[in-house]
């Protein structure tokens, strides 16, 4: 038979109000009652029902992740590693996640959960330029924490150190002895892009050159100008292209195979983003390693610093690696 509040003050000899606050560490009661009821409860395995946890913490013990409802299939392979980062993590603080799909193109999801107390906080998965998203947080009496740098100082946020290691990643191809690239990069309305952007420029410039601006192309994910631009940039000497992510990469290899173009002997290509959509790629892929899983378990421990009372800060997380591969030899 299972235990309840009931059962445990009947044979503990106290009040149900009594066995309720030494459990949840709130109200006055003496630390030897709260001690003996804590004893007890360990001693038969006794875990409150998740209801009566919510209610005596006054918590719901959910955190809602925000993903893009526009977010491409390609797009997906980083969005599960970010999730199974946050609910690995979530796990050790007895949290459950709920995922809720919003972004500039509408925010319902998510101002249900919030203004009916459905989560306890609220992890944004992509930094999109004026966005709705955070803009409503803002507004809100929740905590949050946003995955990327979302330019704003008055937004708490986790990101990778995605223009430092863009910048290392184009000082090692220049010291590899390619000078000349062409860059395709994503939605200028992704913060992302603009970092990705500037650590590229920041690459040539560290090496005493400078990157030709007639070959950068933004907004390539879904444009239809992918193959003219990618002949174009052939033409114009790039020795590489660079891609600002792992889904773009797909695409331009697909583009350069269906021209007959081969790749590392005619154009050698790689990206500033590595996930298991490039992993069976031929050849295989120069490109740069950041840790997903690990990215989502440090925003969730932030946020739950946060609902302890501690203040929630930015931060930066500078380890990756550069996977030279087959595609720049």
């Amino acid at each position: 038979m299972g235990h309840t509040l009931d059962s445990i003050a009947k044979e503990l000899g106290l009040s149900k109000t009594t066995v309720s606050r030494a459990i949840s560490g709130k109200g006055r009661i003496s630390e030897e009652t709260r001690k003996k009821v804590n004893e007890y409860i360990k001693e038969i395995n006794y875990r409150p029902s998740a209801v009566a946890r919510s209610l005596a913490a006054n918590r719901t013990y959910n955190v809602g992740l925000v993903v893009p409802a526009d977010s491409a299939l390609g797009e997906m392979p980083y969005f599960q590693t970010l999730m199974t980062g946050v609910c690995d993590r979530a796990m050790d603080f007895e949290y459950d996640v709920l995922i809720i799909l919003a972004d500039n193109d509408g925010i319902a999801a998510l101002r249900h959960a919030v203004l009916n107390r459905k989560i306890d906080a609220v992890i944004v998965s992509r930094c999109e330029r004026d966005s709705k998203v955070i803009n409503f947080l803002k507004e809100s009496d929740i905590p949050y924490i946003v995955v990327g740098n979302p330019m704003d100082e008055s937004v708490p946020y986790v990101d990778h150190d995605n223009e430092g290691a863009a910048t290392r990643m184009i000082e090692t191809l220049i010291d590899s002895g390619i000078k000349r690239m062409a860059l395709i990069g994503g939605g200028e309305n992704i913060n992302v892009t603009h970092s990705r952007l500037a650590g590229f420029r920041q690459g040539f410039i560290n090496k005493g050159l400078k990157a030709d601006e007639s070959l950068i192309f933004l907004n390539m994910h879904k444009s239809a100008r992918m193959d003219s631009v990618l002949k174009e940039s052939i033409s114009e000497g790039a020795e590489c292209i660079v891609c600002m992510d792992d889904m773009l990469c797909n695409s331009v290899l697909n583009c350069l195979h269906n021209d007959g173009i081969a790749v590392p002997e005619d154009i050698k290509l790689c990206s500033f983003y590595d996930s298991n959509l490039l992993s069976t790629s031929k050849p295989s892929i120069t490109s740069l390693y950041f840790d997903a899983k690990k990215l989502g378990g440090q925003c969730l421990e932030i946020l739950m610093r946060g609902l302890d009372g501690e203040s929630i800060t930015n931060e930066i997380l500078t380890d990756f690696n550069i996977q030279m591969r087959d595609s720049t030899k």
